[in-house]
């Protein structure tokens, strides 16, 4: 029995704009996505292994725990010839995920990587972590605290810093794939040159790159600062009870929570406040090796406003 399985992936990075990506692919008729956009089957083993801070044990609800429920979000396919998973947690582990992607897709399916100004990466991380209610320290603090809390047993979605060392993952997937598989795309293009963004991506994945998706000024899943009550602690908060809803209620009615959702919080929008200075200095140099290194994969960091003089 022929089973239907991706031909590409996603991999890539949490806050760097895999929502808007997913929203933007799905709408092209050669390409199917399922709707749950993050499945993280090829990292559960991993996810799994550290669920001691705040939400963590939330995050294992929606993931995909055997090859064959995987699959089977693939039995829909009408005609397209391209089949994706967006899950953003397939870079940090590459480690492990990259040979169990090799067993079970394949060394030929397509990888695309999105990358981000590893500051505002990490910013953007601690700063969802603030909306959820899970994070009660400052931003500078966390940071102190990123070894203490991975000691701890703490997720790795916890670890802002971590999850923006980039090189050495891009450089596993090139090696795992071959570079004509990899496409390494940036948060900055997804958000300033969609059109032209997307046009290269269909290229890569070999559909129609003439196709014009819609909604390109729409930013999904967008970061930020929120105006606290009642309301928007419900839409922010995870809950099991909200994930099973939205797990098990259809497209309809998750379509119709997520523009709800959407017009509420674009009201309710504050000014992000300022990196701390200590924060910023410090990550600077942390990540200036790595974003150097970047560099010889033909990634352009000049888009990165705290690297652009580098």
């Amino acid at each position: 029995m022929f089973v239907s399985k991706p031909n590409f992936l996603v991999v890539g990075v949490p806050k760097g704009g895999t929502s808007s990506l997913f929203n933007y692919l799905k709408q092209h008729p050669e390409i199917y996505l399922p709707e749950q956009k993050e499945l993280h089957y090829f990292s559960f083993e991993e996810l799994k292994k550290n669920l001691n801070g705040p939400g963590d044990k939330l995050v294992l609800s929606s993931v995909l725990k055997s090859f064959d429920a995987y699959t089977a979000l693939y039995n829909n396919i009408e005609g397209e010839s391209k089949f994706g998973d967006v899950s953003p947690s397939y870079l940090f582990f590459s480690k492990s995920v990259i040979p169990a992607i090799q067993e079970k897709l394949g060394n030929q399916v397509k990888i695309i990587i999105t990358l981000r100004d590893p500051i505002e990466r990490a910013y953007s991380n601690f700063l969802h972590q603030k909306r959820l209610m899970h994070e009660n320290l400052t931003f500078d603090q966390a940071l102190q605290q990123e070894k203490k809390r991975k000691e701890n047993g703490f997720g790795d979605f916890w670890r802002y810093s971590e999850h923006s060392f980039y090189y050495e993952k891009c450089q596993a997937y090139i090696k795992a794939f071959g570079a004509e598989n990899v496409k390494i795309v940036l948060f900055e293009d997804i958000k300033e040159r969609p059109e032209g963004l997307l046009s290269e991506l269909f290229d890569f994945l070999g559909v129609d790159k003439s196709f014009k998706a819609e909604n390109l000024n729409v930013i999904y899943n967008k970061g930020g600062v929120y105006k606290k009550d009642g309301l928007t602690s419900f839409l922010l908060k995870p809950s099991c009870l909200k994930s099973t809803v939205l797990k098990y209620g259809g497209s309809f009615i998750a379509k119709k929570y997520k523009r709800f959702k959407q017009g509420v919080l674009e009201k309710n929008t504050l000014e992000k406040p300022k990196i701390e200075e200590n924060a910023l200095n410090y990550l600077k140099q942390l990540f200036k090796e790595d974003v150097q290194n970047l560099k010889t994969l033909g990634v352009d960091t000049s888009q990165w406003k705290h690297f652009a003089d580098d």
